[in-house]
C-alpha cells in the first residue's frame, strides 16, 4: 500500500489537517512548519517528528503532499513552489486573494502535472452534502432562489501578527471568509452570471477593508440568489443556507444537527412542518476532505475543488467587490477549463 508522506505548512488552521492525516494508514505526517517555533515544536512533538526550522527546511523534506494552511496572501508563492518540487498540493481557502493570482497556480498545475485541491470544507460538511443530494435527486424541483451567509466576528481573531487587519495586506473579508458562502452557492446552484453588491464598514472601522456586504445574483437558469457576508457582526458564527425550489425548500447550516426539508408532495403539506433530517455536526470536516484527495491520487480522479473551482469562487467574490465600488451590476468572469 502506498503511504503518502505529508507536510503541513501553517499550523493554526493547519492543525486541523494534522488531525485528519495522523489516523490514516495510507498517510504519514512527515513535516510541519510554522513561524511560531513553539507551536510547531509542540505539534511536531505530539506526533513524534521534528519540526522544520524554516520554510526552506520544510520544502527540503521528501514529501508527496503539501498542505498549505497559511494566510491567504502567501498561498500563491508557496503553492507554486510545492508544485515545482513535484508535490501534490492542498491549499486552504481562499485559493488566493485575487483571480489573477489564482491563474499563476493554474499555470503551475498544468506545467508540473500535479494534483491541486482548494480546502473549500463546506463541500464536505454533512448538512450541505445532504442538501446537494436532495437537490440533485430533484426533491425540491428547480431552484428558484438560493441564499447563503457567512458571518463570523473577526474582532477577536485578527490572525497571527494581526495579518487579517494589516493595511499592507488589506484582506477582503468578502472573499477571505465569504468564499465559504460564495462557493456553496456555486456548488448548489451553478455559476451566477451577474452580481450586484452593497457594502459598508460599520463593525470594524479600524480595519482597512469593508467588513459587511450583501450581493444579489442571477443565474443562467433564471434563478436568483443572495450572499451575505460580515466579519464583524455581533452574533454567533453562521453559515445558514436556504434553497427554495419549485416543489420544496431546504434550510440548513453547518452547526445544527439537522436539515429541514419542506416537500409539497408530503401528505397534508402545510408549509409549516418540515421533514427534519438528522446530520452530523462536522463543520470543519477536514478528515473527509483529506481522504477524498488521497482517493483522487490513488484513482487518478480529478479533485472536486480543483484549481479552476478555487479560481472561480474568487472570481465571483471579485465581481461583487467591483459592483460595490461602481454601484453597478458586474458580470462574473470565470476561468475557462481547458478541454483535454
Amino acid at each position: 500500500m502506498k503511504v503518502f508522506k505529508v507536510g503541513v505548512l501553517g499550523l493554526r488552521m493547519g492543525n486541523n489537517w494534522v488531525n485528519g492525516i495522523v489516523p490514516r494508514a495510507d498517510a504519514q505526517l512527515a513535516a510541519v512548519y510554522d513561524p511560531d517555533c513553539d507551536l510547531a515544536g509542540r505539534i511536531a512533538g505530539q506526533h513524534g517528528i521534528r519540526a522544520a526550522v524554516s520554510e526552506d527546511d520544510f520544502f527540503a523534506r521528501a514529501l508527496d503532499i503539501v498542505v498549505i494552511a497559511t494566510p491567504d496572501h502567501l498561498h500563491v508563492a508557496q503553492s507554486v513552489r510545492a508544485l515545482a518540487l513535484g508535490r501534490h498540493v492542498i491549499c486552504e481557502k481562499p485559493m488566493a486573494p485575487t483571480a489573477r493570482d489564482c491563474l499563476a497556480i493554474i499555470a503551475a498545475v498544468k506545467r508540473y502535472r500535479r494534483k491541486f485541491m482548494v480546502g473549500q470544507v463546506c463541500r464536505f460538511t454533512p448538512a450541505f452534502r445532504a442538501a446537494r443530494k436532495l437537490i440533485r435527486e430533484g426533491k425540491i424541483g428547480e431552484i428558484a432562489f438560493i441564499e447563503s451567509e457567512y458571518y463570523h466576528d473577526y474582532s477577536r481573531v485578527p490572525g497571527a501578527n494581526n495579518w487579517r487587519k494589516d493595511p499592507k495586506i488589506r484582506r477582503e473579508g468578502f472573499i477571505g471568509g465569504g468564499c465559504h458562502a460564495l462557493d456553496l452557492v456555486r456548488w448548489l446552484a451553478g455559476n451566477p452570471t451577474e452580481v450586484f453588491c452593497y457594502m459598508n464598514h460599520k463593525f470594524l472601522p479600524d480595519w482597512p477593508a469593508r467588513d459587511t456586504g450583501v450581493a444579489v445574483m442571477k443565474f443562467k437558469s433564471g434563478a436568483i440568489g443572495k450572499v451575505f457576508v460580515s466579519i464583524g457582526v455581533k452574533a454567533g458564527y453562521s453559515m445558514r443556507t436556504v434553497i427554495h425550489g419549485t416543489s420544496g425548500s431546504i434550510i440548513c447550516d453547518n452547526t445544527s444537527d439537522h436539515l429541514d426539508w419542506f416537500d409539497e408532495s408530503m401528505q397534508e403539506f402545510s408549509g409549516r412542518n418540515p421533514l427534519r433530517i438528522p446530520v452530523n455536526v462536522n463543520h470543519h470536516n477536514v478528515s473527509d476532505e483529506f481522504a477524498d484527495f488521497v482517493e483522487c491520487l490513488k484513482s487518478g480522479r480529478h479533485p472536486p475543488t480543483d484549481e479552476y473551482e478555487g479560481t472561480n469562487t474568487v472570481a465571483l467574490g471579485e465581481a461583487a467587490l467591483r459592483s460595490a465600488e461602481t454601484g453597478k451590476p458586474a458580470r462574473v468572469v470565470y476561468a475557462a477549463r481547458e478541454r483535454k
